[in-house]
């Protein structure tokens, strides 16, 4: 189930599809997803988490508002294996809210290297995300600078 866009980047502000205003990413919330919370061991998910997730993400749609999942980095994130598994983590926590239109998109945590890998999975089947950064060396038009 692909899911249309509801909102799009440009000159790295955010906007609404819908109407074409502008949208402050403050006025989002952020819900916080702990690398370990989700990934209680290698390839093994917190499936009973993600469901809660879902249902918090569900109860924001019925109430008209959106949200920005932050992924916290709390385990090693050095090595490529490490990075590969970071990036799986949060692209099987993407599938589990799939059908989630709260879900503006991700934070893109600056511990991460390789965002661009993270961006390129995730929008394999959730190319309607938005990316948030506080990192203002950026060069991506898909990006929120805030």
């Amino acid at each position: 189930m692909k899911l249309d866009p509801v909102f799009y980047v440009k000159e790295n502000k955010l906007f609404k599809i819908a109407d074409n205003s502008a949208v402050d990413p403050a006025s989002l919330k952020r819900i916080e997803i702990k690398w370990s919370t989700v990934e209680i061991e290698e390839d093994s998910y917190n499936e009973e988490y993600l469901a809660q997730l879902r249902e918090e993400l569900k109860s924001l749609e019925n109430e008209g508002q959106f949200a920005i999942l932050v992924p916290i980095v709390d385990k090693s994130l050095e090595k490529a294996e490490e990075t590969e598994a970071f990036i799986n983590t949060f692209n099987h926590t993407a599938r589990r809210v799939k059908d989630c239109i709260s879900v503006a998109g991700y934070e893109l945590p600056a511990e991460l290297k390789d965002i661009q890998s993270f961006m390129d999975t995730i929008a394999i089947k959730h190319a309607q995300y938005v990316y948030f950064s506080k990192e203002k060396n950026t060069s991506n038009g898909s990006i929120v600078l805030y």
